[in-house]
């Protein structure tokens, strides 16, 4: 089998066919292994029926120029933009059917022969070795068994169109089930035939290995015509073009999807994909893209369109040299990322609402126990390397309980909202607040003079007004310093000191008060 173009050049061949034509390294046109008037003819013959619903292959029997046997020439039409592609095969012609048989036998491309149910009534070793079985397996199975399910039933339509006599051929990919259980990608052509012996239909059909396809997207960077076979089937923008990025080979269709525009418009003029491109973005875009200087390059743009709808696109190309340094071409690809910049985002805006639920009180919105015991435990590590003074400050609301049974939680949401707005009022840009827990709060006071310690603390102790509150309701704190020192082995230890000196105030004002009246 053979991969060629409209004049006749080589694209592709298979081994076989390499050793029938005795192929020579610099020689890449069919004319010096078959007559240029047959494949003219061939070529001829799908110009005139393209079109037309039905496309049969064209057979012919030809004489190779440097063999003295008859072969039956096969050619079928592959459809490429903007140009077509033809795949040969050739046969060596037999009056007898049964040494046809035997010629595919040989073959390395699967070839099998089906009843209409799908039954195997012929496979050769070929399409054996791809699947893994053997013709007792073969027995119990139809070929739509061996086909994966949905694909089966894509191609069921097409098989009952040629039972119909709606044409006689047809072409489709699909994926086979291996005997060990894994998917294989192939691709089938299926012709209808009569037997000769019962002239009953039967379906013939020919398997190539998709690993064919995947060696054409390997050798891209030496094959335009190869590069186009595929370019079509993927998801981005796919273009080519000469070493002078104004002169586009290719664009594949994916253009007019993403760019809602027709493709055709960047054969006349390559800049007009620029027009879309957001102002602010257009001129990077454009100096990146045409830039004689660039050998590669990798940038995100936002296409902005009239009704408002933003793009975003990842744009990346390679230059491709040859062997001596020499610029043969430009590939690029243009691919709409919308949905993983907008997955990206959201996952920024979640992990950021996240962050606030773990580092800040969701009543008082100053920081949570678990963020003040980080900052606590962090501020004790510091001393042992800096030994700058910090003092660490706990805090208790006066009477809250009575507070809170006697006016209800309301009133006490509001109240250590007060109290925490107090701090956060009262405590410098350095120093942070946080609520422990209940009507318990702490002050870290980072990196204090000794001197102005006194005036912070008489600064938090003063009661505090609350707005909004009930009559009667008069708010005041307790709390206890500690500075840290050598003494304090653990930041778990310097909270507790904090937390008793603090209750030793309550207590002693507690004290106090019960003594002046009496």
């Amino acid at each position: 089998m053979v991969l060629l173009n409209e004049l006749g050049e080589i694209i592709q061949s298979n081994l076989e066919c390499q050793q029938l034509f005795h192929v020579q390294p610099d020689h890449t046109n069919i004319d010096g292994y078959l007559t240029a008037s047959a494949w003219n003819e061939a070529v001829r013959y799908f110009q005139v029926v393209s079109n037309s619903s039905h496309c049969e292959p064209f057979t012919k029997l030809v004489r190779l120029s440097r063999s003295k046997d008859i072969y039956v020439l096969k050619v079928n039409l592959v459809n490429t933009v903007p140009t077509n592609a033809f795949i040969a095969a050739l046969t060596l012609y037999q009056q007898d059917d049964e040494l046809n048989e035997a010629l595919q036998a040989r073959l390395p491309m699967g070839m099998v022969r089906v009843d209409p149910e799908g039954r195997f009534i012929s496979v050769n070793p070929a399409y054996q070795t791809l699947l893994g079985y053997n013709d007792d397996d073969l027995l119990q199975l139809t070929e739509f068994d061996l086909t994966y399910h949905s694909d089966a039933n894509s191609e069921k339509p097409l098989r009952e169109n040629i039972t119909l006599g709606a044409g006689n051929q047809y072409r489709v990919d699909k994926r086979y089930i291996h005997k060990n259980g894994h998917q294989i990608w192939v691709r089938t052509f299926v012709s209808s035939i009569l037997c000769k012996y019962t002239n009953q239909q039967q379906f013939l059909i020919a398997v190539l290995d998709i690993h064919e396809e995947k060696q054409l997207q390997e050798t891209i960077a030496t094959s335009e015509r190869r590069f186009r076979a595929i370019a079509e089937n993927v998801s981005s923008v796919v273009w080519i073009s000469s070493a002078d990025p104004l002169r586009l080979f290719y664009v594949n269709k994916c253009y007019d999807t993403i760019w809602e525009e027709k493709v055709e418009t960047l054969y006349s003029d390559p800049h007009a994909f620029l027009a879309k491109i957001h102002p602010a973005e257009r001129k990077m875009a454009e100096s990146t893209r045409f830039s004689s200087s660039t050998n590669s390059w990798n940038i995100n743009y936002r296409l902005l369109f009239e009704d408002g709808r933003v793009k975003h696109i990842r744009d990346s190309g390679n230059c491709v040299f040859d062997g001596n340094g020499e610029l043969l071409y430009r590939v690029g690809t243009l691919t709409d990322i919308t949905a993983e910049i907008e997955q990206r985002d959201t996952v920024v805006v979640m992990a950021k609402k996240l962050r606030e639920l773990v580092e800040y009180d969701s009543l008082t919105g100053i920081k949570s126990r678990h963020a003040i015991m980080t900052d606590i435990q962090e501020a004790y590590q510091e001393y042992d390397r800096v030994s700058e003074l910090s003092v660490l400050v706990y805090i208790d609301a006066d009477g809250f309980k009575n507070i809170n049974d006697s006016y209800g939680h309301d009133v006490g949401d509001e109240v250590l909202k007060a109290i925490a707005g107090h701090l956060t009022s009262n405590i410098r840009d350095s120093d942070v607040a946080g609520r422990i827990g209940g009507d318990e709060f702490v002050v870290l006071l980072r990196h204090t003079a000794k001197a102005e310690i006194p005036h912070i603390l008489e600064r938090l102790k003063c009661d505090i007004e609350c707005e909004g509150l009930p009559e009667g309701i008069n708010v005041s704190i307790s709390l206890g310093a500690i500075e840290l020192s050598e003494k304090v082995v653990s930041a778990e230890q310097w909270l507790s000191e904090a937390d008793k000196t603090m209750y030793q105030h309550k207590r002693a004002r507690k004290k106090n008060r019960l003594s002046r009246k009496h």
